[in-house]
């Protein structure tokens, strides 16, 4: 009986942590219809910054079969962000424009997070994403 127990709570435990490994990771999540990751797409270092305003773009691809809207963007203190596209089509691409000024900026490193929200509809369904762009360097 004892060994019956046993073996139940060795069979449950391990069940759960294979279910536990199982889950997706929140930036591997699918994103309209294909799968996106934290990679350098998603992240830009500018390096030691001084003088003149330093600029990235950031792309947002529509994997989707219908149009996406960015709806919305969360943007960080003495940073300048322009959307450059607010609806893109299937399979286009978007741009965001990211500005660090370093005569506004504090010095010192910094690393920042632009939170770009998306809306699309396909099927009478709709459905929001949140993308996460993070900048990073060091004013001089």
């Amino acid at each position: 009986m004892k060994m019956r127990k046993f073996l139940f709570a060795v069979v449950t435990l391990m069940a759960f942590s294979f279910a536990g490994f199982s889950q997706e990771d929140p930036v591997d999540a699918p994103m309209f219809g294909t799968t996106r990751s934290l990679n350098a797409a998603y992240t830009h270092d500018f390096g030691e910054i001084s003088g003149k305003t330093v600029q990235y773009q950031f792309k947002i691809v529509n994997d989707g079969k219908a149009n996406m809207q960015i709806t919305d963007i969360q943007i960080p203190e003495k940073v300048g962000v322009t959307m450059l596209t607010k609806n893109i089509a299937p399979g286009k691409e978007g741009v965001i424009l990211v500005s660090v000024d370093p005569t506004v900026a504090n010095q010192g490193d910094f690393k920042e997070k632009i939170v770009v929200k998306t809306e699309q509809s396909e099927m009478s369904v709709k459905t929001t994403k949140e993308i996460t762009f993070t900048i990073s360097g060091k004013v001089k």
